[in-house]
């Protein structure tokens, strides 16, 4: 049924259970929006309405469309599989805790993606250090192992298998290769045994542990499915093929007790299967509703691109395409960058945006998009990009997203805390905390002092930062005025930055002082108070810094969150907060999802993320640069040698080998997922950048460069002929 089709029986759908399908950009969450709004203005009491969505971010929609109607009459539940098992199990957890092996009498402490990591690289790092995960192929560094054990336990939790049993899937997947990784299993399966029993000793639970409890013990209990059958009158479900097994189950208990539901599906979707999400379940669904609804063709793809999309999906689908006449050309939409070398076609990719916004294309309408986004990549494109706003006399601001990237790694969170060192002298231990490196304090200042080069910061803090140890023989830093130099020295570095050094200095100085009289504040309060009363000012590095400002409230939230997870009484020792969020952060772990990294609709800078990430914000825009398309990036998943996103499926047969031929598979099918995806969110052209000698120096044949090749070659022999 086409969009109007649908429009013209909205009353009617109202109250029916509709499974609408449609590809990426067919209008289905606009529909899916107004069918909420419409539900709401009819009576409906919105707290009886559940809105279902894979990930946070997934929510903005609905939660924009609320705000704008200025609807007053309260707001409907939107929540995720894990906020809904999580709220479950704190209700029920007084008749549930003794069965999972907890104290009934404790509250639970739930914990989020980064103090799971930080609990679990207390039990990790002793056995990493032993060498326990020593792979003869492979050096895996901690963070990367810590991840892989935790994601076997939400895999066990979602399988409904007990934690042994993922160990024995995946060593009869591997075989009869190097034996030496089945021993690796085992341990990777004791070292989160051996968390489990710590989480339920103490009353932590993780999302594993979170969702084991909900599917063993809540859902099947029949007060609870009493619950839900009376619970809820209406449901909406967003992206239900970016969704877990888990959720799929949970809306098959509600749907044939709801007046009214619409389920959202992407045929060509599937992007977080390496986090769990299954299409197949999600579809079947289908089943336990009324209507059966397609949204035919695109409201983002211009004819030209729809047709590009049609001739990618019948080069790289795995399943035979059908021939289907197009309107547009797709050449059109098509545009090749070729170079020899890899920084060259880095220089020729600036040179094409810097192009398009000079010719009054608004730079949030231009997304470049690699397989991976290498801190070198980030570095050499952005510095591109940069030199041509003086030379083509246009702004060109940036926007860049890595939500796998430890904090630590970004620059902007290792200078505040690197200056949260110096404000804190009294946390360094000698041990596991240490006074900040001249070259940590140098870049520290040239990022957050405006106008202030990496060179005049490096003589800067050579001449200004001082180490003295103190009877314990610890080393604490200090810095000294500006003002004190001598006078060719303060010319060398600049009257102006100096001022603005020392208005910094004096605050670092004074947050000191009310530290030695027992002022103590938790450290996202200190980081608060640096960015909105000295950084975020004009003439410091964040002054209308989006990118900066963005990494900062990143780092903020995910402080608070540790304070109010670890140390919930007001009256903690914040110093002791404040080493343990140290050592946490120096650690690389992976941060927790940071919602305002995702919501930037307002932004106008030129996106720069990997594609994967550029997929899961589902924001189309009019041109998209694909860098290096030569890189096996594009379809090789990354390699998680303790962990496997296909083997821990509910469909895998848990006595099977998986064989290269399924590893071929399935890089075709994430292949082809990926270029339809971003195809699917570009209304006029991409332009495909080609490197014959890749990043790292080798010749490049990864297969989307071969189907370009494949596209461009058929159009000669056509012209040829």
């Amino acid at each position: 049924m086409s969009d109007s089709g649908l429009v013209e029986a909205e009353s009617a759908l109202l109250f029916r259970k509709v499974f609408l399908e449609g590809m990426a950009g067919s209008g289905k969450t606009t529909y899916a929006v107004r069918h909420m709004l419409a539900w709401l203005e009819s009576g409906v009491d919105p707290s009886r309405l559940l809105i279902v969505v894979p990930q946070p971010p997934s929510a903005r929609p609905y939660q924009l469309a609320l705000h704008e109607a200025a609807y007053s009459g309260g707001a409907p539940i939107i929540t995720t599989f894990a906020n809904f098992a999580r709220e479950a199990v704190g209700a029920y957890w007084s008749e549930i805790a003794g069965a999972l092996g907890a104290d009934p009498s404790r509250e639970p402490t739930f914990l989020n993606i980064e103090t799971a990591q930080y609990f679990m690289a207390r039990l990790a790092l002793p056995r990493i250090e032993q060498g326990e995960f020593a792979l003869s192929d492979m050096r895996l560094p901690p963070p990367r192992i810590i991840s892989q054990v935790l994601d076997n336990l939400n895999r066990a939790a979602l399988l409904g298998e007990p934690i042994e049993r993922i160990a024995e899937r995946l060593s009869k997947a591997w075989g009869a290769r190097d034996s030496s990784r089945h021993d690796v299993f085992k341990r990777a399966n004791a070292l989160a045994a051996e968390f489990r029993a710590h989480c339920l000793q103490h009353n932590l639970l993780d999302f594993s542990l979170t969702a084991e409890a909900f599917q063993r013990f809540i859902r099947p209990s029949p007060a609870f499915q009493e619950f839900l059958q009376t619970r809820f009158d209406f449901l909406l479900a967003e992206n239900l093929e970016e969704d877990l097994p888990a959720t799929h189950d949970l809306l098959a208990l509600c749907l044939p007790y709801v007046q009214g539901a619409l389920l959202l599906y992407d045929a060509d979707g599937g992007f977080r299967t390496f986090l769990g999400a299954d299409p197949e379940s999600a579809y079947a669904l289908r089943g336990l509703c009324d209507e059966h609804l397609v949204m035919a063709g695109s409201q983002v793809m211009s004819d030209e691109v729809a047709a590009l999309s049609e001739a990618f999906s019948r080069l790289l689908s795995p399943r035979p395409q059908p021939e289907a006449a197009q309107a547009g050309d797709w050449r059109a939409a098509l545009s090749i960058i070729s170079e020899r070398f890899y920084p060259q076609m880095i220089e020729a990719v600036a040179d094409q945006v810097a192009e398009l916004v000079a010719k009054g294309v608004p730079p949030r309408q231009i997304a470049v998009l690699s397989p991976f986004l290498s801190d070198s990549l980030r570095f050499s494109l952005t510095y591109a990009l940069r030199q041509r706003e003086l030379r083509h006399g246009v702004r060109l601001p940036v926007l860049t997203h890595r939500p796998s990237r430890a904090l630590l790694d970004e620059p902007i969170a290792r200078a505040l805390l690197t200056l949260t060192l110096i404000g804190h002298p009294d946390w360094l231990d000698g041990r596991r905390i240490s006074a900040p490196h001249l070259k940590d304090v140098a870049d520290a200042l040239a990022l957050c002092i405006g106008d202030l080069d990496p060179l005049r910061a490096a003589l800067l803090a050579e001449l200004v930062y001082r180490l003295k140890r103190d009877e314990a023989g610890i080393q604490r830093p200090s810095l000294g005025a500006f003002a004190k130099l001598e006078p060719d020295k303060q010319a060398r570095v600049g009257y102006r930055v100096g001022e603005r050094y020392d208005a910094l200095r004096e605050w670092l100085e004074s947050h000191r002082a009310r530290l030695e009289h027992g002022e103590s504040v938790p450290l996202d309060h200190f980081l608060r108070a640096l960015f909105s009363q000295m950084l975020s000012h004009k003439g410091y590095g964040l002054h209308r810094n989006l990118e900066g400002a963005r990494v900062a409230a990143q780092l903020i939230d995910s402080v608070q969150r540790f304070r109010q997870t670890l140390y919930p009484d007001p009256q903690g020792d914040w110093s002791e907060m404040g080493r343990e969020y140290l050592q946490l952060v120096s650690q690389r772990l992976l941060p927790s999802l940071h919602l305002q990294s995702w919501q930037d609709e307002a932004a106008d800078a030129i996106l720069i993320m990997p594609a994967n990430t550029f997929l899961l914000r589902n924001r189309p825009v009019d041109y998209q640069f694909w860098l290096d398309i030569g890189s096996s990036g594009w379809f090789a998943r990354l390699e998680q040698p303790l962990t496997h996103p296909y083997v821990l499926r509910r469909e895998y047969l848990p006595d099977a080998v998986w064989s290269d031929d399924d590893e071929a598979q399935a890089e075709d099918d994430a292949l082809h997922r990926t270029v339809i995806g971003l195809l699917r969110r570009c209304r006029k052209q991409v332009y495909v950048a080609i490197a014959e000698l890749g990043e790292s120096g080798f010749e490049q044949e990864g297969k989307l460069l071969r189907a370009v090749q494949r596209l461009v070659s058929a159009v000669a022999q056509d012209e040829a002929s």
